[in-house]
């Protein structure tokens, strides 16, 4: 039983490392798309997220709410709850529908790989409720599990 768990882990440790490697592409992308921001990148990032409803749900994930941080540098942060897993089918014809809007294929592209992640790993009788996707200078990706 121990050998059993002690597998798992290892099977678990591999698959962070290999979504956390993955997510190094779509940080430099976040970080160079803040990295002069002001109002009117505010200003634009809301727009394109408050017009992507349907994708979003398209995704497996529905936008929940949207935080704004007006410190130097701003930061936005948006939280999507999780609706269900998609067919790999379509989270391809979702990123290829999204690819107009970088900033919108960027979101798109952590919450599949959050869809993922949560695939590899398992995490007791807890579910994934939610992520949240932190674009500014310092980008990350939030996932909350519930039970």
């Amino acid at each position: 039983m121990t050998d059993n768990i002690f597998s798992k882990a290892k099977d678990s440790v591999s698959a962070i490392k290999d979504k956390m490697t993955d997510w190094g592409d779509e940080q430099k992308k976040i970080m160079q798309e803040f990295k002069d921001s002001g109002t009117d990148k505010i200003k634009e990032v809301l727009e394109n997220i408050g017009g992507s409803s349907a994708i979003f749900l398209q995704s497996g994930y529905e936008l929940k709410s949207v935080n704004i941080n007006l410190g130097l540098p701003p930061v936005i942060v948006a939280t999507f709850h999780f609706l269900k897993d998609v067919s790999e089918d379509e989270q391809k014809r979702v990123l290829d529908e999204t690819k107009k809007s970088s900033m919108i294929h960027l979101i798109i592209t952590c919450l599949l790989k959050a869809s993922d992640y949560f695939d590899k790993i398992k995490v007791g009788d807890y579910k994934m409720n939610s992520v949240a996707i932190s674009l500014g200078l310092a980008p990350g990706i939030n996932i909350n599990f519930t039970k």
